[in-house]
């Protein structure tokens, strides 16, 4: 996991290296979540350079290749959950990012789940008229061997009587626990506690690390200078960050 201390460490190195006071835990969790979006983010993009390099015969194999790395950082946020249907509409779950596949249970046409075996795939609409367009006509009309999910506001499985589906997708990058990988919903978390002769040291009872594997910290350093360097008026700061963006 991406350790928030050291993060914040490398960072106050940097920015406090004339003892200017610039990075404070305040500044610091302030901007994480957002350098930890912009993280993830990026591995969606790293991915799909990945592919085109795969495409042009450039793609190293095994362990070397990109595409497999990508998939690996990735797959830290793969999360598959049941969800029953109010009507036959489903809510997003609180973490949902990006959905990769729905799929409905077997079950009785009544709608009564019969085994926890999962079975037909979705169709996956993000157009409410091409969904219109289906759900009329009647050569394309969805049943349960061809169901389709409008992807909207909420989830809409047609037919009507599925009314259990599971799905697979991408979780919102949150934070794990200080030292653990017990994940919460909180925001990543630099906390400290302030002695008497006011030395400050980590208080792990209230800090969440980066929901990132380690090897991103590099990245982390990086995205987090930026965004200081622009709060702080900073061109130090900022030439780190553009010189770190440079070489990766």
């Amino acid at each position: 996991m991406a350790s928030i201390q050291q993060v914040y460490n490398t960072l106050r190195d940097l920015t406090n290296k004339e003892q200017k006071g610039f990075i404070t835990p305040k500044v610091f969790n302030s901007l994480a979540a957002v350098a930890q979006m912009n993280v993830y983010n990026e591995f969606f993009t790293e991915l799909v350079d990945a592919k085109r390099l795969s495409r042009q015969g450039f793609e190293l194999g095994r362990d070397k290749s990109l595409k497999k790395q990508k998939l690996e950082d990735l797959s830290y946020f793969v999360k598959k959950t049941a969800i029953d249907s109010l009507g036959n509409v489903f809510e997003k779950p609180w973490d949902l990012s990006k959905i990769i596949s729905i799929n409905i249970y077997d079950a009785i046409e009544s709608g009564v789940v019969t085994s926890g075996t999962v079975r037909n795939s979705c169709e996956i609409l993000y157009d409410i008229e091409k969904a219109n367009y289906i759900l009329g006509s009647n050569l394309s009309t969805p049943t349960r061997d061809f169901p389709v999910a409008l992807v909207a506001e909420n989830i809409e499985v047609f037919p009507a009587s599925v009314n259990r589906i599971e799905l697979t997708y991408y979780k919102a990058p949150t934070s794990w626990k200080w030292g653990t990988k017990e994940v919460g919903p909180q925001e990543p978390n630099y906390s400290v506690n302030v002695q008497v002769n006011g030395t400050e040291v980590p208080d792990p009872m209230f800090m969440r690390d980066f929901m990132l594997p380690n090897h991103c910290i590099p990245e982390l350093v990086s995205e987090m200078a930026k965004l200081l360097g622009v709060r702080l008026r900073d061109p130090n700061v900022l030439s780190f960050a553009s010189r770190e963006e440079a070489t990766e």
